[in-house]
């Protein structure tokens, strides 16, 4: 009776499941964790940006006391450098409500931070950023992340009601 030897069967069946399915499933759960993690990450900027535009001083139409504290406090995430060389565009907006027609129009002063230049609400939008990690070793175009925005009223514009000054 001839007998097949089965040694080392194990071995190449195990590397077959490696290369095949643990390996890829592995690569793709950090993709999709890192994906996420951005995400989460950017949707937490803008809605921070939001909140300090909302509280601090209106300085100017493009909101650059705001984008600058978003550049510097923006939470952990890959993709953070980008935010200081512009990959990651951040737009602030400042609205004034007609309560007769029931719409909102840009902001403009000319005063900055003082009492008489307070918008009504602000929105702060970041766009242009794409998920581009792991993707090239897959040969799969990066992933375009849709703009996130967040829109709030104005609270207190910088000012202390306890000492009546307003500060950037």
């Amino acid at each position: 009776m001839f007998r097949r030897s089965s040694r080392g069967q194990a071995n190449v069946e195990t590397a077959l499941a490696l290369i095949f399915g643990i390996i890829p499933v592995t690569f793709g759960l950090l993709a999709f964790s890192e994906l996420a993690w951005t995400y989460h990450a950017l949707a937490t900027l803008t809605r921070q940006g939001a909140r300090y535009a909302a509280t601090h001083c209106w300085q100017d139409e493009s909101g650059s006391n705001v984008v600058s504290w978003m550049q510097a406090n923006a939470p952990a995430f890959p993709d953070r450098p980008l935010l200081a060389s512009g990959g990651i565009q951040i737009q602030v907006n400042y609205w004034m409500h007609d309560p007769e027609t029931r719409e909102s129009v840009p902001f403009s002063c000319a005063g900055g931070c003082t009492p008489d230049c307070v918008p009504d609400s602000v929105t702060v939008s970041i766009t242009g950023y794409e998920f581009n990690h792991f993707f090239p070793f897959l040969g799969l175009p990066p992933l375009h992340v849709p703009p996130f925005s967040t829109t709030v009223a104005i609270e207190s514009a910088g000012g202390n009601p306890e000492t009546d000054v307003s500060s950037p």
